[in-house]
């Protein structure tokens, strides 16, 4: 029995050095992976950023209009008759 153990041992050990290399290959290519996610999605957020500032300054800007628009309406004479008809 320990002639089969002590057979076996170098192959064992081999193959253990062998499966922690794959193992180290895995995680190398897993953090490279992960790396060129965030890189992307980083991309993408300032995309996004981008995006709603510009979203947000063409509403600060329709608001301006609209205030314009309401001050202008308020400045008119109102067209309608006191009852509500077209008569005057």
């Amino acid at each position: 029995m320990v002639d089969v153990i002590q057979l076996w041992s170098p192959l064992i050990q081999g193959g253990f050095a062998v499966f922690a290399l794959l193992l180290l290959g895995v995680n190398v290519w897993l953090v490279k992976q992960l790396l060129k996610v965030l890189r992307d999605n980083s991309q993408v957020i300032a995309g996004n950023t981008r995006a709603i500032e510009s979203v947000a300054t063409i509403s600060s800007d329709t608001r301006e209009l609209m205030q314009e628009i309401r001050d202008e309406l308020f400045k008119r004479p109102c067209l309608m008759t006191e009852h509500g008809n077209d008569k005057p």
